[in-house]
């Protein structure tokens, strides 16, 4: 059910977000925009390392970049939070991110629309939630 939010508090403040990502410069980037926007953030570098930080239903959102997974790895730990903690909303990111170059990631240069580009994503994922 949607609230509107409690003036000068910004929408998305107080949502609860798993960030998982492999690599450091993805994800302090994205760590940083959710921040930003006053959302509790949570991060990991493996599906190994989110299993010791997830719970059943704290977060509102878990965003999973999946480039680095085995196959099948993903999904396993997708229908792993489904059977627990069916409400919880799950972000598979698939492709390099659209403000960064196309360079390996881990070698990846930066373009100056980068932390806006993510936080336009951020605020039309978290809206729904």
């Amino acid at each position: 059910m949607y609230q509107p939010p409690v003036r000068g508090r910004p929408v998305l403040a107080g949502k609860k977000v798993l960030l998982i990502d492999p690599y450091q410069r993805t994800r302090d980037v994205r760590a940083s925009v959710l921040q930003s926007h006053d959302i509790e953030l949570d991060t990991a570098e493996s599906l190994q390392a989110a299993r010791g930080l997830w719970r059943p239903s704290f977060y509102n959102w878990i965003m999973l970049d999946v480039k680095r997974c085995l196959p099948g790895e993903a999904l396993a730990f997708y229908d792993e939070i489904r059977d627990k903690s069916p409400r919880e909303h799950v972000v598979f990111f698939v492709g390099p991110p659209t403000y960064l170059t196309r360079t390996c990631p881990d070698q990846s240069s930066e373009v100056a629309s980068e932390t806006q580009q993510w936080a336009e994503t951020v605020k039309r994922l978290l809206a729904a939630a």
